[in-house]
């Protein structure tokens, strides 16, 4: 029973299903369908079980697959489900949805990120730093709030790998850290 995430499964089989529907055009059904997949997998954990148990039948599981989301995703979607039951891999399924949505996310130019102020922003604060993160990332992001008033003033921002902390305890930190390194004479 195959349990354990095998990255270079999952990008392989996310690269081709994208590479797929992008050349039939079909990009946002097939993104629908994996999230359904996905919210299936969540909402009924049983279901993982049962495809992963070696003591059902690969026809069965075939069955389940095709009764569960024969009507409901893309023949590609289906495709990949019935092919990841047929390799003992149905437990790769919902990374390869995470990385479909990562590809598609890099396609369409598109990020997810965090902002995080003292304060709650205004509507022309927040887009105003939604235009500027555009510029500098060339990438449209889409900005999870969050207030903490440690940080005193300032925002941190963080999109993917990156970090832009231009809040007032760091900065004061930073000074503070500056003064121990003078030496008073």
């Amino acid at each position: 029973m195959a349990s354990s995430v095998d990255s270079r499964v999952v990008k392989r089989y996310a690269g081709a299903l994208f590479a797929l529907a992008l050349k039939h055009e079909n990009l946002d059904a097939v993104e629908t369908g994996l999230h359904a997949v996905r919210d299936a997998f969540k909402a009924n954990p049983q279901l993982m079980i049962v495809l992963l148990h070696p003591r059902i039948a690969q026809a069965k599981k075939e069955e389940i697959l095709r009764r569960i989301f024969g009507e409901q995703v893309k023949d590609d979607v289906l495709h990949l489900l019935l092919l990841m039951a047929q390799k003992d891999r149905t437990a790769q399924i919902p990374f390869i949805a995470a990385e479909f949505d990562r590809l598609l996310q890099l396609h369409r130019k598109e990020a997810n990120g965090e902002v995080v102020s003292a304060v709650p922003l205004s509507e022309t604060q927040n887009s105003q730093l939604a235009e500027q993160l555009l510029r500098v990332t060339g990438f449209k992001v889409r900005l999870q709030h969050k207030v903490d008033p440690s940080i005193l003033g300032g925002l941190v921002v963080r999109v993917g790998d990156h970090l832009i902390d231009s809040s007032v305890a760091t900065q004061l930190n930073l000074l503070k850290e500056r003064f121990k390194q003078v030496k008073v004479v």
